[in-house]
């Protein structure tokens, strides 16, 4: 199933990745990429979301870049091919926690590689131009994969014991710690074991569909030339198990920019209404014990849990999607409650007081989620089922810059 490849990647020549990484493309604005910038003229934001300069596009200024770190020792590339085992130290609502899991390099397949989430164009366009013009994945993509008999589990605690070969810790406060594996037998134990695998992607919805377009442009351009195994062929990707304690998935809030004027009629006909107050969270997870997610909106200061009045409403509007599917609050809103609503017309936040605050400011409604499950998540994905944008969020993010890829 699963096709995996250890590589020889490009690291840093420093043991101490601190002002260096960088959090993927997507979730830097202009004032974060100002402070990585600042923090070292090698901090590697500067290929990942690069500028334009008088005589070059973004992409070629990537380029160039990536070149003379590469000239110039900045960036070494290991002299035999690897497994990267990656660990992450984070705190969420003051409990602390470790994902652990790996970087390898795995074969586009759409048969074994499941997706559950919509792509936004422009952002798969952005990344193409970037792929085509360094040949390097920058960042890497994020599966997670059923490891029920804690093999990669325990395989990746038993590497956390000994010396990271480079370590970081960013500006919140998430420690991230790499190593270097070239022991074949260890590489050979990973790739037989995912031989039996399906892998579902986590993140990196739009970097997978890239890779898939870069290779079929490739396969154009060369024709026969082209081995089965060629280099296009593979994206950087980081594994980690589902059982692993660490997984954590968060829920993008959304606010609605254009809120329908018919909103309270299909509020009264689809939903119960149960009110709350600003310490909404204890009656949003009550709420949330039944098999469909209840989800909270927040408009002109007024909170509101909404819950679907009749299982068979999922399915009139849903038809021909699996339970799991239907049971979801972000796919309820989208197909029920706001139907036919461009993803251009929301503001998206990790955060859920910065969805009230936001909304508060402008008068405009906020939608408060329950995280998703992850068996919820799988079932979609098998099922070859795709969800609005920004549905999942993978919390902490994955690092750039603790390993690169380069065709």
């Amino acid at each position: 199933m699963a096709e995996l490849k250890p590589f020889r990647a490009l690291r840093y020549k420093f043991n101490l990745l601190t002002n260096l990484i960088c959090p993927p493309y997507d979730v830097i604005d202009s004032e974060m990429r100002s402070r990585l910038c600042a923090m070292s003229k090698y901090n590697i934001v500067n290929i990942e979301l690069p500028k334009s300069s008088t005589s070059y596009n973004p992409y070629q200024q990537s380029l160039i870049l990536l070149n003379s770190w590469i000239s110039n020792g900045i960036l070494i590339k290991d002299s035999m091919a690897s497994l990267y085992f990656y660990e992450q130290i984070f705190e969420h609502n003051n409990i602390k926690m470790t994902r652990r899991g790996f970087f390898s390099l795995l074969k586009l397949d759409d048969h074994y590689i499941k997706q559950h989430e919509q792509i936004i164009e422009s952002h798969k366009e952005d990344r193409l131009s970037l792929l085509q013009e360094t040949k390097a994945n920058i960042s890497p993509i994020f599966v997670v994969f059923e490891d029920s008999n804690h093999i990669i589990i325990n395989l990746c605690k038993e590497i956390s014991k000994k010396n990271p070969q480079s370590f970081a810790r960013d500006s919140n406060g998430i420690f991230h710690k790499l190593w270097v594996v070239n022991n074949t037998d260890i590489i050979n134990l990973v790739i037989e074991y995912f031989k039996k695998k399906v892998v579902f992607i986590a993140d990196g919805h739009h970097r997978y569909n890239t890779a898939c377009e870069y290779r079929d442009k490739e396969i154009k351009i060369h024709q026969h030339t082209l081995s089965v195994n060629y280099e296009s062929n593979y994206i950087l990707t980081y594994f980690c198990p589902m059982e692993d304690p660490g997984i954590l998935i968060l829920p993008t809030h959304r606010v609605l920019l254009d809120i329908p004027h018919h909103l309270d009629d299909i509020i009264t006909k689809y939903f119960d209404v149960h009110h709350t107050n600003r310490d909404y969270h204890k009656s949003l997870a009550k709420l949330n014990q039944s098999s469909n997610q209840a989800f909270m909106i927040f408009f002109h200061g007024r909170y509101k849990i909404l819950t679907i009045k009749k299982r068979s409403f999922l399915k009139r509007f849903m038809p021909n999607k699996s339970e799991s599917y239907r049971n979801l609050a972000v796919n309820i809103l989208h197909n029920i409650l706001v139907p036919n609503i461009e993803a251009s017309k929301y503001v998206y936040c990790k955060n859920d007081k910065d969805a009230l605050l936001f909304a508060q400011k402008t008068g405009k409604m906020a939608i408060i989620f329950p995280s998703i499950p992850m068996q919820y998540l799988k079932n979609i994905s098998l099922s070859n089922e795709i969800m609005p944008q920004k549905t999942t969020y993978f919390y902490p993010k994955l690092a750039s810059g603790m390993v690169i890829r380069k065709f």
